[in-house]
């Protein structure tokens, strides 16, 4: 009932909701902090287990909704994950394979609250959610990690106008100089289907491929 009543409440704060961007088959992760009702993931329809850990669902970060008002108190929270001094990993499936164009993700600011904006941000990609490419690191200036007064929203691209692709998104959030509350509201994705996988090559793929150039060599010197 509390999580209903909680629910309810962020429903009439809500003030501004996302483009239609990729559905997001589901994303794993760490939940939030248990406190108020509200700091925690509280939409997350998959496996909650014991130690925190969520996985198999989709929740607060894919319900659309970018910008809540929280000058209400604790329970206006409630469409952000919040965590406190952590640096989380979110792991997103996104179905299929896509070539995406952009990601954008949606933060609250409130210094008074001690809630602030991550230091930096950092990307992987990945074909079979084992297997990952590079990160990719976007560091935030000073002038973004204070976008305005307390209840202040923090909108940032993290691709920075470069492609990737992959089914599977990892998206670390780190943490700044504060050490403190992070309040993720949203992660967006646009794409289109397909593309090719940024990520390690699956060892059987890589293994018949040089067979292959092997025995193109044997032929040459045959002949």
């Amino acid at each position: 009932m509390l999580r209903s009543l909680f629910t309810g409440l962020s429903a009439l704060t809500l003030a501004q909701t996302a483009a239609a961007g990729i559905v997001v088959s589901s994303y794993s992760m760490m939940d939030g902090a248990p406190l108020h009702g509200a700091y925690y993931d509280n939409l997350y329809n998959g496996n909650h287990g014991p130690d925190g850990w969520l996985s198999g669902g989709t929740g607060d970060l894919t319900d659309g909704v970018t910008s809540a008002s929280v000058a209400a108190g604790y329970g206006a929270w409630a469409p952000y994950v919040m965590w406190d001094a952590q640096s989380p990993v979110i792991l997103f499936d996104l179905g299929e394979s896509y070539r995406l164009s952009r990601i954008t993700s949606y933060f609250k600011y409130y210094a008074q609250a001690a809630v602030y904006m991550p230091g930096a941000m950092s990307l992987r990609f990945s074909s079979d959610g084992l297997h990952f490419g590079s990160s990719q690191l976007r560091t935030l200036s000073a002038a973004e990690r204070l976008p305005g007064a307390d209840n202040s929203d923090g909108v940032f691209e993290l691709l920075n106008g470069s492609q990737a692709a992959g089914r599977y998104v990892e998206l670390r959030l780190h943490n700044g100089p504060e050490q403190r509350w992070l309040a993720l509201g949203e992660v967006v994705f646009e794409g289109s289907p397909g593309g090719p996988v940024q990520g390690v090559p699956e060892p059987g793929s890589a293994a018949l491929a040089l067979l292959a150039l092997l025995g193109l060599g044997l032929q040459r010197r045959r002949a």
